[in-house]
């Protein structure tokens, strides 16, 4: 468990060196001709294989090991990059979003896991909030750097040689999870549709699970629009195409410093007001593109700071409410849930900001969202289960 603890802020870094996250859109825009609504419509699909993969791979994770989905996670990622940044047929396009949402849910749940475990097993778990904090930092931090030399090798480079390195920086995320050793269990393991079986209906019969997931997935829908309109607010400003990936890596700085003081932000703050605010203040990104001014660009860090501060305590959340033989596949629920609702909302707001303009769909989406919220955190409160621990101990 301590060579764990070791290689994992190191796989952590590597499992998404993605060079492309300034460019990704006007790329697709410019290189391969696609419409802003035609992007959003393939992040549905992303949403899509995500909703399909996400508890099957949960499950892989809880019945067959932590470490095997990270090991196959991590080479699907890497051919995913390949098949984006070669091909200029939709088809394969499609077909690279969908390696994408596949390794996402190979990762998703598998690594909080492996981290909860790895770190039960020294008897540490107490100290989950604070390491997945620091991990999400590192990956953050790390995208940033990507980002900004991403961004700047496309003034000399075709926007198709950024992606395509990606494919090579990402090759020693395999060496690191096949190096890792997978923790113990204290309970055994079930059979694989069991497993699925099992978690889903925990998930289920618990109120305060299904709303604080409902506030999770509500703060990862911001971070998807935002994601996808801010690069089309910063060229439509005047700003020249590579500084992008200078705007990008400022938000993806500022995300990662929400990462790092999650577990300190967040006790000051109290759960109570984590699960309100965060997801709250990811409502208000999507308003900076209303009067079109790039001095209000500042909004846009909301969703990705607020997702990092509320995730590693979400996390600890639902892992201490789950058994070890069940863990990844209940965290996994989560990001089901908010990929499923991406599939019923992309489209939509995609088919608004075509229709309607953006100010006006971002503004009738931001208002929704945050009703929702409300929503969700006041049905957690009449829940009960307010503690971070289950165990009576105070959050």
């Amino acid at each position: 468990m301590q060579r764990n603890l070791r290689l994992l802020p190191w796989w952590w870094v590597f499992r998404w060196a993605w060079l492309g996250e300034g460019i990704w859109v006007l790329y697709l825009t410019r290189e391969r001709g696609l419409t802003l609504g035609q992007v959003l419509l393939f992040e549905a699909v992303f949403a899509a294989v995500v909703v399909l993969g996400e508890v099957p791979t949960g499950m892989l994770a809880d019945r067959f090991g932590r470490r095997a989905s990270l090991i196959l996670g991590s080479v699907i990622v890497i051919l995913g990059f390949l098949a984006f940044g070669l091909s200029p047929f939709i088809g394969v396009l499609l077909l690279a979003y969908a390696l994408f949402g596949f390794s996402e849910t190979l990762f998703s749940g598998a690594d909080s896991a492996m981290l909860f475990d790895s770190l039960k097993g020294e008897g540490r778990e107490d100290e989950f909030t604070a390491w997945n904090g620091r991990l999400n930092a590192l990956l953050l931090g790390a995208i940033a750097a990507w980002t900004v030399i991403g961004s700047v090798m496309v003034r000399w480079t075709p926007l198709t040689t950024p992606i395509l390195l990606s494919a090579a920086l990402s090759l020693p995320a395999i060496v690191l999870a096949w190096r890792m050793h997978e923790p113990p269990r204290d309970d055994e393991r079930h059979s694989y549709l069991q497993t699925g079986r099992l978690a889903l209906s925990g998930v289920a019969r618990s109120v305060a699970l299904r709303s604080v997931i409902v506030l999770m997935a509500l703060t990862t829908f911001s971070i998807a629009l935002v994601g996808v309109t801010q690069q089309i607010m910063v060229v439509n400003a005047g700003m020249p195409l590579w500084s992008v990936g200078l705007f990008v890596a400022l938000q993806m700085a500022l995300a990662a410093f929400g990462s790092a003081v999650a577990d300190r932000f967040g006790r000051w703050l109290t759960l109570r007001r984590t699960f309100l605010l965060m997801p709250l203040l990811s409502t208000l990104a999507l308003l900076a593109v209303i009067p079109g001014s790039i001095w209000l660009y500042p909004l846009f860090i909301f969703p990705a700071f607020g997702w990092n501060v509320m995730w590693p305590h979400f996390a600890d959340y639902l892992s201490r409410r789950a058994p070890d033989s069940l863990r990844a596949t209940t965290i996994s629920v989560a990001s089901v849930v908010a990929s499923a609702g991406s599939i019923l909302v992309t489209p939509v707001v995609g088919l608004g900001v075509d229709r309607l303009g953006m100010a006006t769909a971002l503004t009738l989406t931001s208002l929704v969202y945050a009703t929702a919220v409300l929503v969700a955190y006041l049905a957690w409160r009449r829940a009960g289960d307010l503690l971070a621990r289950p165990n009576g101990v105070p959050a």
